[in-house]
């Protein structure tokens, strides 16, 4: 209230107006950061729908399968959708394999207006005991990090291929904070209220725990001009998981690694690897039977 000398006492019975302001700020972003935009499909996006055969929803995602062979699951990222890997599904297909692609919560044509990655991670665990058993998965992204919970949550693959993932939740939180201009003071604040908003704390969802852990062969790739997920978290996995072998391409960025033709070679090459009478590489790529 104004005092007769133009001073404001503000009464104790009522909220700071900063204080409110704050809590509107966090509970935007919070918003915010849980609420994807639907990817619409593009003419050749919708003429990939039809050749493959759609299975509904399966574990609460929309999935869709093309060719006939050992499956492999491939799981997309944030504001993406399952054909998206149209140029996975044509190659995996013509070297027999059959792809099965899924629509992450809140996209594509999944159900829902609301997705954090455990609840992504815990819906993949039900699609592989669906249309399982899995020769592989493949990942990119936001998706990479669901592959991760999803293996620690009981997901079966014989080989994982991640692009572009990340190693640390907390970090994608605090980075996201930062790129939506929160003060920086209120970022473990934004934090603790995704934590809330997931159900678990973040410490439980440490992916660099989860994965020195994991026996799968692992095929980590990430480009070094990923201005999304920085290199290093690549790298890092890649040395914390047993035996998983790094790929680091020069000219891809965040999305584009999705349909380079390296890419997809390499990744093909790897999936092959698991299957009796292929053809094996080593670290270089290179053929040795």
């Amino acid at each position: 209230m104004p005092t007769s000398r133009g001073e404001t006492i503000l009464n104790p019975e009522q909220p700071d107006p900063s204080s409110l302001a704050r809590e509107r700020r966090l509970e935007e972003a919070l918003q915010a950061f849980l609420t994807p935009h639907r990817t619409p499909l593009t003419p050749r996006e919708e003429a990939l729908l039809r050749r493959g055969t759609k299975l509904g929803i399966v574990g609460g995602l929309a999935v869709t399968s093309w060719g006939e062979g050992p499956t492999v699951l491939l799981v997309h990222g944030w504001n993406s959708r399952g054909t998206h890997w149209g140029a996975y599904v044509d190659a995996l297909t013509e070297a027999g394999f059959r792809a099965v692609g899924v629509d992450a919560p809140a996209h594509g044509d999944s159900p829902g207006d609301r997705c954090h990655v455990l609840g992504y991670g815990l819906r993949l665990v039900e699609v592989a005991r669906q249309v399982g058993p899995l020769a592989g998965v493949v990942a990119h992204s936001f998706g990479a990090g669901a592959t991760v919970l999803a293996l620690d949550r009981g997901l079966r693959a014989e080989r994982v291929a991640l692009l572009s993932g990340p190693a640390s939740l907390a970090k994608v939180v605090e980075r996201w904070g930062r790129g939506h201009l929160l003060p920086e003071g209120e970022i473990a604040a934004f934090l603790d209220r995704v934590e809330r908003a997931v159900g678990e704390p973040i410490e439980e969802l440490d992916l660099m725990r989860i994965v020195v852990g994991l026996d799968q062969p692992a095929l980590i790739v990430h480009d070094r001009s990923d201005e999304d997920v920085p290199v290093g978290d690549g790298l890092a996995v890649a040395e914390a998981w047993p035996g998983a072998r790094m790929l680091v391409t020069e000219r891809y960025g965040h999305r584009r690694i999705l349909i380079a033709r390296e890419v997809v070679r390499e990744v093909l090459a790897f999936l092959k690897n698991g299957r009796p009478g292929w053809a094996t590489h080593d670290s270089t790529g290179s053929p040795t039977g």
